[in-house]
C-alpha cells in the first residue's frame, strides 16, 4: 500500500491555497443558496432523530417479548407489542421520507451552485484578453468550465452529508451515554486510531484528487486539438503517432484514476475493520454485563444496533474526503483560473463618436518577456479617412499591430491614441463598439445567416441587412440557400465556402458600421476569382472610414493611400505604391517576389 502511495509525481504537490482558504472561497455560494442548505439541514435533523428513534420501538418489543416470556401462550400484552411495532414502522417510514426530500434537495443545492461558478468563471475569461487564450489550451479551459465547476458544485452535498454526519453521530453518542456511559466508553476506544488512518488518507486523497483532474483535462485539451486537426493529421499521414501519444494520455490517466480509487476503497475497508473490533469490544464487556444483570438484552441490542449505525457514516466519510478533495482540487483549479489578473481592465472612458485618426508613439510591445519586443519602438499617424496598408513578411509585427488599437493585447511602453484619446483610457468594449475586425478566417457561430450578421448590431433592421448584404455582394448566395436569411449554419460555417463566409464577415462589419476598419489578410485563403469579387465589395466598404489593411497579397493593396513596410517590429518603409517601387527597397523585394511566385510579370510603375 505504501509502496504504491509512495510513486506520487513532484507535480501533485503544487498547490496554491489551502482547504481553509478554498473553503473561505466557497462560502459565498453556499450562502447564495442557504434556503436549500437550511433545509437539507432540516431533514439532516429529522432523519437523524428518526433513525434514533427506530431501533428505540423494536428494542422495547424486544423487552417486552423477553419480559412476557418466549411462547406465544405467555404473552398477555399484545397491545404494547401493537403499539409500538406500529410506531417502529412509522418511524422507519418517515426515516424514508426524510431522505428523500433531502436528497432532491441536496440536488438543487448542487445543481444551483454549479450554475453559479460555470457563470462566474465563464465571465472570468471572457474578460480576458487574447494573450490569456494563447496561454491556455481550449481543451482545458474547457475542462476547467465544465467538468471541474460540476466537481465544485457536489462539494455543497458533500457539506450538507458531513454535518448530517456530525448530527447523527451527536445524536446517537448522546442516547448511548444517556443509556449506558461505561459500555459507551469502552466502544469509543478505536476511536484514536481510526480518525488517525483516516487523516493519512486523507492527505493522499488529495493528491491523487490534483493529478486526476489534470490527466483528464490533458486528454480532454488533445480530444479537441486532435478532432480540430484531424485533416492536417490525414494528409500527413500521422494517426498512429496521434493514436500512441493519445493513449499514452489516456495510460496515464488510467494509471492516476487507479491509484486514486485504491486510495478511496481503503476507507470503507479500514472503517469496516475498526466496526468489528468496538463490535467485538462491546460484545465481550456488554454480554457479560448481561449474564451478570448489569443491563438487559434488549439494552444490549439498543447498543449493537446504534454502534452499527454509528460507524455507518463514517463509511461515507470516506466518500466525503474523496468528494472533498476531489472537489477542492477542481476549486483549486478555478479559482486559480478566476485568480489570473485581467491585464486589460473594463472600464473607463465611454468612447465617444469616433472620426478616425489613429496615433502609435513610441510603443513597445513584447508577447512575453523571454521571447522580446514584437513591436519596437513604433510611431504611427493616420489621418481620418485614410486607407492604410500594412505589409511585410511573416512575423514583422502586422496582426500584432492591429490587435494593440483593438485592445486584444496590452501595449507595455509608448502610447496609441484614436482621436486624440489614449486608448488605454477607454473601455475596452466602448472602443470596440466603433471598431470593424475582419479575419482571414472569419469565424460563424451555430445559428442562422441573420443571426451571425446581427452580432454587431443587433437593433438593425431588415431594410438594413439588406442593404448591407447588396453592398458586399453576398445577397447573390444569400438567395440560393434554402430560408435565405434564416439558414442555418453549421458549426463554424462549414456548410458554407471559404469565399461565401468572407462575404458574410464583410456584410457583418459593414452593418456595425465602425469609424475604423481593420482588415486582416482578408482575402487570403480565397480563390482569385473570389478575391475579385470581395475587392470590388471593399470598395463601398472603405467609403466614409479608416481602413486598415494587413495583407499578403500585394495586388490588394495597390490603390491604398498609403503603405508601410514592417519588418522586425519596426517600419522600414512608407509612401504610395508608385513611391515605394521607385525607391528599389524592400517593398520592391516583396513585390518582385510576390509577383514572380505567381508567375506573372508586372511592370513596376
Amino acid at each position: 500500500m505504501w509502496r504504491v502511495l509512495g510513486t506520487l509525481s513532484k507535480e501533485s504537490y503544487d498547490r496554491q491555497y489551502s482547504d481553509r482558504e478554498l473553503l473561505r472561497r466557497l462560502i459565498p455560494y453556499i450562502g447564495a443558496q442557504k434556503k436549500f442548505f437550511v433545509l437539507s439541514i432540516l431533514f439532516s435533523a429529522c432523519r437523524a432523530i428518526a433513525s434514533l428513534v427506530t431501533p428505540l420501538f423494536f428494542a422495547i418489543v424486544f423487552e417486552e417479548l423477553v419480559r412476557l416470556g418466549t411462547s406465544a401462550g405467555a404473552i398477555t400484552g399484545p397491545t404494547t407489542i401493537w403499539l409500538f411495532s406500529g410506531f417502529y414502522v412509522l418511524f422507519l417510514v418517515l426515516e424514508w421520507v426524510f431522505s428523500y426530500f433531502n436528497s432532491v434537495n441536496k440536488q438543487k443545492l448542487q445543481s444551483n451552485t454549479m450554475y453559479a461558478l460555470r457563470h462566474d468563471l465563464f465571465k472570468r475569461v471572457n474578460q480576458h484578453e487574447l494573450q490569456f487564450f494563447d496561454r491556455n489550451k481550449t481543451g482545458l479551459l474547457m475542462a476547467r468550465i465544465s467538468g471541474d465547476a460540476f466537481q465544485v458544485g457536489s462539494v455543497m452535498n458533500t457539506v450538507v452529508d458531513f454535518v448530517e454526519i456530525v448530527m447523527f453521530s451527536v445524536v446517537i453518542l448522546g442516547a448511548m451515554f444517556a443509556i449506558n456511559w461505561q459500555l459507551t466508553a469502552l466502544a469509543a476506544l478505536v476511536f484514536p486510531l481510526l480518525f488517525a488512518f483516516i487523516f493519512v488518507l486523507r492527505k493522499y486523497l488529495r493528491r491523487y484528487s490534483l493529478l486526476q483532474r489534470r490527466a483528464e483535462a490533458a486528454v480532454n485539451s488533445a480530444t479537441e486539438e486532435y478532432i480540430r486537426g484531424v485533416q492536417v493529421t490525414k494528409s500527413f499521414g500521422q494517426e498512429q503517432r496521434v493514436q500512441r501519444h493519445y493513449e499514452a494520455l489516456q495510460s496515464r490517466k488510467a494509471s492516476v484514476n487507479a491509484r486514486r480509487f485504491f486510495v478511496f476503497r481503503s476507507f470503507p475497508e479500514i472503517i469496516d475493520f475498526f466496526t468489528a473490533i468496538a463490535l467485538f469490544i462491546f460484545l465481550v464487556g456488554g454480554g457479560i454485563d448481561v449474564l451478570r444483570g448489569g443491563i438487559t438484552p434488549g439494552i444490549l441490542y439498543l447498543f449493537i444496533t446504534y454502534i452499527r449505525r454509528l460507524f455507518q457514516p463514517l463509511v461515507q466519510l470516506g466518500t466525503f474526503y474523496a468528494t472533498l478533495q476531489g472537489g477542492f482540487a477542481a476549486a483549486e483549479r478555478m479559482f486559480s483560473l478566476m485568480d489570473v489578473e485581467v491585464s486589460v481592465k473594463a472600464g473607463g472612458q465611454t468612447c465617444p463618436p469616433l472620426k478616425g485618426r489613429i496615433e502609435f508613439r513610441n510603443v513597445f510591445f513584447a508577447y512575453s518577456k523571454k521571447k522580446g519586443d514584437v513591436i519596437r519602438n513604433l510611431s504611427l499617424d493616420v489621418p481620418p479617412g485614410e486607407l492604410l496598408a500594412i505589409v511585410g513578411e511573416t512575423g514583422a509585427g502586422k496582426t500584432t499591430l492591429a490587435s494593440l488599437l483593438a485592445r486584444f493585447y496590452e501595449y507595455q511602453e509608448g502610447e496609441i491614441l484614436v482621436d486624440g484619446i489614449p486608448i488605454n483610457r477607454l473601455d475596452p468594449d466602448s472602443l470596440r463598439d466603433q471598431l470593424g475586425y475582419v479575419l482571414q478566417d472569419p469565424f460563424l457561430f451555430t445559428g442562422t445567416i441573420r443571426e451571425n450578421l446581427l452580432l454587431g448590431a443587433p437593433g438593425a433592421t431588415r431594410d438594413d441587412i439588406d442593404q448591407a448584404v447588396k453592398a458586399v455582394r453576398a445577397n447573390t448566395f444569400i438567395k440560393t440557400l434554402p430560408g435565405g436569411l434564416d439558414a442555418t449554419v453549421l458549426e463554424q460555417g462549414r456548410n458554407l465556402s471559404q469565399g461565401q463566409k468572407q462575404l458574410l464577415a464583410l456584410a457583418r462589419v459593414l452593418l456595425k458600421d465602425p469609424a475604423i476598419l481593420i482588415l486582416d489578410e482578408a482575402t487570403a485563403s480565397v480563390d482569385a476569382y473570389t478575391e475579385k469579387m470581395i475587392q470590388d465589395a471593399l470598395e463601398r466598404v472603405f467609403e466614409d472610414r479608416t481602413t486598415i489593411v494587413i495583407a499578403h497579397r500585394l495586388s490588394t493593396v495597390l490603390n491604398a493611400d498609403r503603405i508601410i513596410v514592417m519588418d522586425n517590429g519596426r517600419i522600414v518603409e512608407e509612401g504610395t505604391h508608385v513611391e515605394l517601387i521607385r525607391r528599389e527597397g524592400r517593398y520592391r523585394e516583396l513585390y518582385k517576389t510576390y509577383y514572380a511566385h505567381q508567375g506573372m510579370l508586372e511592370p513596376m510603375a
